[in-house]
């Protein structure tokens, strides 16, 4: 038996993991699938006013600027973001 060189090595070991990703059709299935109603409400409701995460934000932030005129509060509710997701939380 002769010895294996470091380059016929790496290329045998090349071509048996290609062999091996290429045979497994699995991994390199792409499908695509429709919507059902659970997912399509979460990604409608994750920015909108009925998000409860947004509400306590909306609440907390209210709760800190009592004190404050009713402008000023609109004003900060306008130009605070979710930190999560980053959509305007009002």
């Amino acid at each position: 038996m002769h010895p294996l060189s470091r380059r016929r090595w790496l290329l045998s070991a090349t071509g048996i993991a290609g062999v091996g990703v290429f045979a497994s059709r699995a991994a390199l299935a792409f499908s695509i699938q429709n919507d059902n109603a659970e997912v399509d409400t979460l990604v409608r409701d994750r920015c909108s006013a009925r998000n409860p995460y947004h509400a306590q934000l909306v609440a907390d932030l209210v709760a800190k600027l009592k004190g404050h005129s009713q402008a000023e509060i609109e004003a900060a509710l306008a130009a605070t973001r979710c930190p999560i997701c980053g959509c305007p939380i009002a």
